[in-house]
């Protein structure tokens, strides 16, 4: 029995008359509490039944001592997952689910790494890094269809902290030989340790299930790892010193940055600095909204579907790119302007409301406008044997009312996308 809140309803509707009796007795009154206990005992049961379920399965991703292990962990997780939201059809509650269990299987795979690369000869990691989590995964968004968006930070380092080993791997690799004291740059080790340890992260991620990124935002890709002092000039050339050192699409990727593994310090101080220094560029701030701004819906003249005209997918709307993904957008977008430290779109509405930049009623309709976009995307993840268009929804197929709903959620977006604009020049709540 689905875990929400219309048991209660339905209990207040059945009792709601017998409630208002100011006459009743005691055992009256009794009575009807134990009806609603009654009601609550079996999905509070199931409830707690899951739980267990779920913390006995991050106890095995904790134990797992191969990464075949952690890949039948994931596909077990997966179909937990699923027919828990077959059952209660609760789409946070599958975003955090998700953020749980890749989380545990991540950095379950990152120790087993390190203890490779300690076998292999190239020790332990000579200084504390943080493993990263970006887009959806940063945003704890994740879905049914998952691929890796992460980027590494490490510390720098400078008091020479790479043993004899490291040393030897690195000559061995360079064809270098450069015993003496300060022949071998310590930033170059560490870049060589942590080139070889992402490539095979990377790696034995994807052995588990969690595919490539086919943007290859990954720390495989040498632009998404490095060390804080590395990082420090990325932003500080992109940001202060206008040496493009990034690209606009990777300085709004960055603003998604999740903490997975690794000390909290160190990805406080790189997130903290990167906030301040984008909030004092004005251009690149306005750049930022103007993207999110300008993003197409899915709607025509008339509230007419905008759909693809030909190729495999004619007929239909991409719901992700032409709906969900200016919502995001926008929603960032206003949380950049206003140094928001949370990824979550939800939890950025939140906070936008409490700061009363965002009104209650506006809120609501963004919230279920990005509910309905997430749910036809995870529903065709689930029911479509066609994966390479999980994101397109054919309007012939839609009911009337379903129809309309989506039609409702993209004016919603648009009006969010105006509201945007406007407040770069006017800075008037909505």
């Amino acid at each position: 029995m689905p875990l929400n809140f219309a048991i209660v309803e339905a209990y207040v509707a059945e009792y709601h008359q017998m409630m208002q009796d100011k006459t009743l007795l005691r055992h009256d009154r009794y009575r009807i509490l134990e009806a609603l206990r009654e009601k609550m005992r079996t999905p509070l049961r199931d409830y707690e039944v899951f739980e267990a379920e779920l913390s006995s399965m991050l106890e095995s991703i904790g134990r797992a001592k191969t990464y075949k292990d952690l890949q039948k962990h994931h596909l077990r997780s997966t179909a937990g997952i699923r027919n828990y939201f077959l059952e209660e059809q609760t789409i946070p509650d599958v975003h955090d689910l998700f953020r749980i269990v890749r989380d545990s299987i991540t950095m379950r795979v990152l120790e087993l790494v390190e203890q490779e690369m300690e076998k292999e000869g190239f020790g332990r990691p000579p200084v504390g890094y943080c493993w990263i989590g970006l887009g959806s995964e940063g945003r704890d968004e994740q879905t049914f269809v998952t691929d890796q968006d992460n980027m590494i930070i490490y510390e720098d380092g400078d008091d020479d902290p790479a043993g004899q080993p490291l040393r030897q791997k690195y000559e061995e690799h360079t064809g270098k030989e450069g015993r003496k004291k300060g022949e071998i740059k310590a930033p170059d080790l560490l870049a060589f340790y942590f080139q070889q340890f992402a490539a095979r992260a990377v790696e034995r991620l994807d052995g588990v299930g969690f595919a490539r990124c086919k943007g290859d935002i990954m720390p495989s890709n040498e632009k998404w790892r490095g060390s804080v002092r590395d990082w420090s000039t990325r932003i500080q050339d992109s940001l202060v010193n206008a040496k493009e050192n990034l690209e606009l699409l990777d300085i709004i990727i960055l603003q998604d940055a999740r903490l997975i593994r690794g000390p909290e310090g160190l990805f406080t101080a790189f997130a903290d600095a990167m906030r301040h220094h984008l909030r004092e560029n004005r251009q690149v701030m306005q750049e930022l909204a103007r993207t999110a701004v300008v993003m197409p819906i899915a709607l025509g003249f008339f509230g007419k579907f905008k759909v693809e005209s030909t190729g495999e997918q004619k007929g239909k709307f991409n719901i992700k790119l032409f709906g969900w993904a200016p919502l995001i957008m926008s929603v960032r977008a206003l949380a950049q302007q206003e140094g928001l430290q949370e990824t979550n779109t939800l939890k950025r509405l939140r906070r936008l409301r409490d700061m009363n930049l965002v009104k209650r009623d506006t809120e609501v309709e963004l919230i279920d406008a990005y509910l309905l976009f997430v749910r036809h995307r995870i529903d065709n993840q689930l029911n479509s044997a066609d994966q390479a268009g999980v994101n397109f929804v054919d309007p012939e197929k839609l009911p009337a009312d379903e129809a309309a709903k989506i039609r409702k959620a993209m004016r919603t977006v648009e009006a969010f996308q105006k509201y945007i604009n406007e407040i770069l020049l006017f800075g008037q709540p909505m």
